[in-house]
């Protein structure tokens, strides 16, 4: 059953879904949606990003390809830095912290999603 389990995890279509990372001092989540997009949001003391794209799954990681991000100057590309996959949860390394994203249920988009990023330029 278990094994069953952790195949699942290493199949694409098994990630997508709406995960939470709060943290002390910290507030991430990312959503991985089944069309191989993704939004992403982090509040780090001074620090507010948030971007959107593309996600594909190698291996035991996600890597990212931004398509739009907004306030992330103060830190290395997020692209730069994949995903892990680590049993039901995705780990993140960011601002010299490992961040652990738990999935949450089936959620609707935040009502406080960053709505300037939809803009075309």
């Amino acid at each position: 059953m278990i094994l069953a389990w952790l195949l699942a995890l290493a199949d694409p279509a098994a990630l997508p879904g709406f995960y939470v990372g709060n943290q002390m001092e910290m507030a991430t989540a990312i959503e991985l949606e089944p069309d191989g997009t993704f939004a992403y949001a982090l509040d780090y003391g001074a620090v507010s990003e948030s971007a959107e794209g593309r996600w594909k799954l190698d291996g035991d990681r996600i890597v990212l390809t931004i398509e739009k991000s907004q306030g992330a100057e103060h830190g290395p590309p997020l692209a730069s830095t994949p995903l892990m996959v680590e049993g039901g949860m995705l780990t993140l390394n960011r601002y010299d912290r490992t961040i652990r994203y738990k999935r949450e249920g089936e959620l609707a988009t935040p009502p406080n999603r960053n709505h300037k990023l939809d803009k075309k330029d």
